[in-house]
């Protein structure tokens, strides 16, 4: 755990031994950090009380921690008449967070340590939810993740459907740019299944990961020090901790949680600022992840590669040679585990670095990725380290755009190209 998540893990505990509520605590807790969302709030919460199927905690009843920070206008005695009309057990905090401390990340940290206090409290696995205060999830969403909890995963992404009506104020190119980008993505995930698939998360499965809906095991919530501390994007902070840890994260297509479509958010760098921007120019450059195909592609078959060294016979120096990294970069913690050695790559490989598409180049790299992922047939769900198909088809895809390389490198033929 960091320093600054101590410190916000401090304040949880005094916010909560305030704010413990009569009778047993819930095993099942959704937290939810909140700045002035009166509007929309209620809503929010309404989603909440509508679960259906929902698992019984201890108490009868999921719980639910709204944590309002900064707020000035009536967000927190909305919320209490509206938890208190439901029945559930809530806790409510309205707090006032230093400059420095007032943005989403330290919010939703907040939110969820007073929950994983709460949770610690219950009989049996706790479960911590997470959504937005501008955000309704639908009726089977604590249901949904419980579920996907069952199995080998101990943490659940859901996906996110902006608001219809909101949408359809939207200026045509920026449906357009949001259709291409999310079909983009989509062949990116289902080329990702090919290339690297994973046991516990099969396909049809996805790559967001977004605070709109996202559900952690009690225990690997503890095991991770918390949510990392980050002013925003700590959604994906917490999907990369959670993969530097070699937690199981099921990437759930199912569970669509609809938020909003506006363009004044309360987040500083939040969904809704990153609308705002490309709604007002067309060349702004979108998330790193949509990159280039053959960059794509090299990814997916180097981050495979060594995730099945790992399971056999794993070399730090052959690897540091294939990523371009200083000598002893994968030794000690990092030779441990697939997750940390990823991590660590990710952040010093120069040959890893995401470099997001212009929106004027995505449908180019959309056209192809589409062909690549025909070529290589449908996703079965395991696929060996030389399959005889994969390698030409990559090859193939990869050629046009490799630069002459800088160094000789020796090794099979797909992998003097992605390494």
């Amino acid at each position: 755990m960091s320093p600054a998540s101590v410190l916000r893990f401090d304040l949880a505990r005094h916010l909560f031994a305030g704010a413990r509520p009569a009778g047993r605590a819930p095993r099942i807790v959704v937290a939810i950090p909140a700045r002035n969302e009166a509007e929309r709030i209620e809503a929010c919460l309404a989603a909440l009380a509508g679960q259906r199927d929902a698992p019984a905690a201890p108490g009868g009843a999921f719980g639910i921690v709204l944590l309002a920070n900064n707020c000035s206008d009536d967000t927190v005695p909305r919320a209490r008449a509206c938890l208190e009309a439901a029945g559930l057990p809530h806790i409510v905090l309205a707090v006032d967070l230093a400059p420095g401390e007032a943005n989403a990340g330290f919010a939703r940290g907040l939110a969820l340590d007073v929950a994983s206090l709460w949770a610690a409290e219950a009989a049996g696995r706790g479960i911590l939810l997470t959504t937005d205060a501008d955000s309704r999830v639908p009726p089977d969403w604590i249901a949904r993740n419980v579920a996907a909890l069952s199995g080998p995963c101990s943490a659940v992404a859901g996906r996110f459907a902006f608001d219809a009506a909101e949408e359809a104020g939207w200026p045509l190119h920026l449906v357009r740019r949001r259709q291409v980008e999310s079909a983009y993505e989509h062949v990116l995930d289902a080329l990702a299944a090919r290339l690297d698939p994973l046991p516990h998360d099969p396909w049809p499965n996805h790559s967001t990961h977004s605070g709109a809906s996202f559900a952690v095991t009690l225990a690997a919530y503890r095991r991770i020090g918390g949510l990392p501390a980050a002013e925003n994007g700590e959604d994906r902070a917490l999907a990369r901790e959670l993969a530097r840890h070699d937690i199981a994260l099921r990437h759930d297509p199912g569970i669509v949680v609809t938020t909003s479509a506006r363009f004044d958010g309360r987040a500083s760098a939040g969904c809704a600022s990153a609308l705002r921007q490309r709604s007002e120019s067309e060349a702004v450059p979108g998330d790193e992840r949509l990159e280039a195909l053959p960059a794509a592609l090299r990814r997916m078959v180097l981050r495979g590669r060594l995730r099945r060294a790992f399971l056999g016979d794993f070399r730090p120096g052959d690897w540091e040679r294939r990523l371009v990294l200083p000598a002893g970069t994968l030794a000690g913690r990092a030779q441990r585990r697939f997750g940390e050695a990823w991590s660590v790559a990710l952040l010093e490989s120069p040959i890893l670095v995401a470099r997001p598409l212009r929106p004027a180049e995505m449908q180019g790299h959309l056209c192809m990725a589409r062909r690549v992922r025909a070529a290589l047939g449908p996703v079965s769900g395991t696929v060996s380290g030389r399959d005889e198909q994969v390698e030409p088809v990559v090859v193939g895809a990869l050629l046009p755009q490799q630069p002459k390389p800088v160094a000789e490198r020796r090794d099979e033929p797909l992998g003097s190209l992605v390494a």
